[in-house]
């Protein structure tokens, strides 16, 4: 009875972490694109938490834009040359899978250098911040990476359809005892 408590008490904490992961559209409504403010990306990712877990989406106009993982040094200055990794066809999901600081630039023209670039920070799932190496994992089909299967609806509506699953599964574990 002790062995079965446990395996559904590590269910129920891998559950957790997944159902509650957020899905952020980069830049909502103006997408992936180069902003007329310089500050725009800024201001979006304000006052928002980036978790392990979380996935950003990229949504653009292929051949117009891309998306480059690059390093701070590259999203300061706009360097766009030697990005740690770019994917051009959209729509470019990311899974944030390490915490610390990461880094987004566009390397179309000069789309950097009028703020077409993300930089964000991600947090554990307890919130504690703890710098990491590398953080994200492309999940675009044709990037050289394996597609997730992840919810296209918006955040809010991930998160309702989570619950109600983890509503579920909990009173099935309860009824179980």
């Amino acid at each position: 009875m002790a062995g079965v408590l446990k395996t559904v008490t590590c269910m129920f904490l891998v559950l957790a972490a997944v159902v509650f992961a957020e899905d952020y559209d980069v830049g909502d409504d103006t997408e992936w694109a180069r902003p007329s403010d310089p500050k725009f990306y800024d201001t979006w990712a304000a006052g928002k938490t980036f978790r392990v877990g979380d996935e950003l989406e990229f949504d653009f106009t292929a051949g117009r834009h891309d998306v480059a993982v690059v390093t701070k040094d590259a999203y300061e200055n706009c360097v766009r040359e030697k990005p740690l990794s770019v994917m051009m066809t959209p729509p470019v999901k990311i899974m944030l899978n390490t915490t610390g600081p990461q880094y987004y630039i566009c390397t179309f023209g000069d789309h950097c250098r009028f703020g077409q670039k993300l930089a964000i920070n991600v947090v554990g799932a307890g919130g504690a911040t703890t710098p990491a190496a590398g953080g994200t994992t492309p999940t675009t089909p044709g990037a050289g990476t394996t597609t997730t299967t992840t919810p296209t609806a918006g955040s809010a509506a991930s998160s309702l359809g989570g619950a109600s699953f983890l509503v579920a599964f909990v009173s099935a574990v309860v009824a179980l005892f």
